[in-house]
């Protein structure tokens, strides 16, 4: 299977889409009137956009990483909570189970799409371990805000424990970005000669000098 084919033809098919999505958007906002109907479909558009930012930053991974059950994972996991936010916006279900589900599952995509973001940047090789260290920071305030969601709990050592979290996320977050510049080398421009052939043995550039060229290797 040619993966390169597929992949662009999935990126047009979703640019196609996002436009759609768009237009209805907008079809919607200039309605004479502006009513529930047309309030859900502007949540319908953004759920529609989120899903697919956290899903495309999971197929960035993907092709960057090469860790295609993780990256495929996050996927999943982005489809599966547009589609149950669509529901509730919908009202296709609503209770209490479903909001918790629901929740649980968009909590996961944006933890993921946040962890993969992060691990795309190649750092300087002193750099690398925040990089695992954010995506596991990030994995235990996911585990943290599903845990007092499902359970409900009000103790002070969880929020305090979310709040730890979400300040060391959003520093590795904002250091990430920074590091790759401290320790990034810019690759230097290739730059090309051309040559020309004359008297069997020397060459000229476009600018008439001369050059003699031999390989490396030659024992002569």
């Amino acid at each position: 299977m040619n993966y390169s084919k597929v992949k662009k033809i999935f990126l047009r098919g979703f640019i196609g889409f996002l436009v759609l999505t768009a237009l209805v958007a907008i079809f919607a906002v200039f309605s004479d009137s502006f009513g529930e109907t047309q309030k859900r479909i502007l949540a319908t558009t953004f759920t529609i956009s989120i899903a697919s930012i956290c899903a495309m930053a999971c197929a960035a991974f993907i092709e960057r990483r090469s860790l295609v059950w993780l990256g495929t994972a996050g996927i999943a996991c982005s489809a599966l909570a547009g589609v149950l936010l669509l529901s509730g916006i919908w009202n296709l279900f609503v209770n209490d189970f479903s909001f918790k589900i629901t929740a649980t599952f968009i909590t996961i995509s944006i933890a993921f799409a946040h962890a993969f973001l992060l691990a795309l940047p190649e750092l300087d090789k002193r750099h690398k371990w925040i990089q695992p260290a954010t995506a596991t920071t990030i994995g235990l305030l996911a585990i943290l805000i599903i845990v007092v969601m499902w359970f409900e709990t009000e103790s002070a050592i969880f929020f305090r424990s979310i709040a730890v979290l979400a300040i060391l996320t959003g520093l590795e977050t904002l250091v990430i970005p920074i590091l790759l510049k401290l320790g990034g080398k810019e690759k230097e421009q290739a730059q090309e000669l051309h040559l020309t052939l004359v008297d069997g043995k020397y060459y000229t550039n476009a600018a008439g000098d001369k050059y003699e060229v031999k390989a490396l290797n030659s024992t002569e």
